[in-house]
C-alpha cells in the first residue's frame, strides 16, 4: 500500500473524531472578545453541566487556595481568571480523545494526555517567559501538538518494530523513520486533525512542524514554543511513549526564541511535578 493510499485511509478516520464541543469554542471566542465579562463566560459554561461542575470544582479546590466557597460560577470565573477557563475547556473538550491507549506508541492509556498537557502547561509559561501576546494559544497548540498519534497508532501496531529499528540502525529522528516507512508522520496527521476541526491556521502550523519549527517556510515563535515544551516534556520523562527517546532540541529555534540554556533548566527543575498537576486539576 503506497503512501497516497494510506494517507485517505486516515483522512477517512479523521471523520470518525469528534468535533470539538460547541461550548469549548463558544468559551473561547467569548473571552477573545474585548468586553466580555465573567457573567457572559458563565452564561456559556451553563450549557455544559460536566464543565461547569469542573470549573466550581477546581475554583473550590487547594490548588487556589479559596477562604470561602465558591458556589457559582462567575466567582469561580472572576478566581481563575479567564485564561484559566478557557484552557479548560479546550482541556475538556479533547480529554476522551488524547487519553486513548495508544499501543502503535507503546503508550498506556493516558500517557499521551499527561504528555499533553504538561506540553501545554510549558508552552504557556514559555510564552510568558518570552512575552509572546497570546500566552493562551501556546496552550492550546501544546494541548494539541500529537494528536496525529491518535490515528496513527493503528498503523504504528504494525510497523513500530520496523520504525524502531530504522532510527537505531540509521540513527535517525522517529518522525523522519515514519516519513520513510509510511510516507508521512503523525505532526502532518495532526495538522489534518486540527484543519477538520476548523482551528486557526498558526495552530495548525504548530502542530505540522512541531518536530521541525526551523523547516516552517517563516519562523514561528509558536511553533518553536511548542517544540522547545515537548523536549522539556520528554527530558521530565511526562507521558514519554516508545518514540521519546530519539527526540533532539533545536539549538537553532531555541535561539530564535531568546532562551537560555539556565532558563530551560530552570523550567524543568520548576516543573519537575507539572504533568501529575496538570491532569490532576482537570478531575
Amino acid at each position: 500500500m503506497n503512501a497516497d493510499v494510506r494517507m485517505q485511509i486516515l483522512l477517512r478516520q479523521v471523520k470518525d473524531l469528534p468535533s470539538l464541543p460547541d461550548v469549548a469554542v463558544k468559551v473561547a471566542r467569548t473571552i477573545d472578545k474585548p468586553t466580555t465579562s465573567a457573567n457572559d463566560v458563565a452564561r456559556v459554561l451553563s450549557m455544559d453541566q460536566g464543565l461547569t461542575a469542573r470549573v466550581l470544582r477546581l475554583a473550590n479546590s487547594v490548588f487556589y487556595g479559596a477562604t470561602r466557597r465558591i458556589s457559582t460560577v462567575s466567582d469561580a470565573i472572576v478566581l481563575l481568571g479567564m485564561r484559566t477557563v478557557r484552557n479548560l475547556a479546550m482541556a475538556s473538550s479533547v480529554e476522551d480523545v488524547l487519553g486513548r491507549e495508544l499501543a502503535g506508541y507503546a503508550m498506556q492509556r493516558g500517557e499521551l494526555w499527561r504528555h499533553s498537557c504538561g506540553c501545554a502547561n510549558v508552552a504557556q509559561s514559555l510564552a510568558t517567559l518570552i512575552n509572546y501576546p497570546v500566552p493562551e494559544e501556546a496552550f492550546v497548540a501544546g494541548l494539541l501538538h500529537d494528536v496525529g498519534k491518535v490515528l496513527l497508532s493503528v498503523h504504528m501496531q504494525v510497523e513500530f518494530s520496523g520504525v524502531l529499528k530504522l532510527t537505531e540502525d540509521e540513527d535517525i529522528s522517529f518522525m523522519e523513520a515514519e516519513q520513510r516507512i509510511l510516507g508521512f508522520d503523525h505532526a502532518e496527521v495532526g495538522a489534518c486533525v486540527l484543519e477538520r476541526w476548523n482551528l486557526p491556521t498558526p495552530l495548525v502550523q504548530a502542530v505540522r512542524y512541531h518536530h521541525t519549527p526551523m523547516a516552517q517556510s517563516e519562523f514561528s515563535k509558536l511553533t518553536a514554543l511548542v517544540h522547545v515544551a515537548d523536549v522539556i516534556c520528554v527530558m521530565m520523562g511526562i507521558g514519554v511513549g516508545g518514540d521519546g527517546l530519539r527526540y533532539a532540541l533545536d539549538r537553532e529555534a531555541q535561539e530564535r526564541l531568546g532562551l537560555s540554556d539556565e532558563q530551560i533548566e530552570r523550567q524543568i527543575s520548576d516543573l519537575s511535578d507539572l504533568g501529575k498537576e496538570s491532569t490532576e486539576i482537570l478531575r
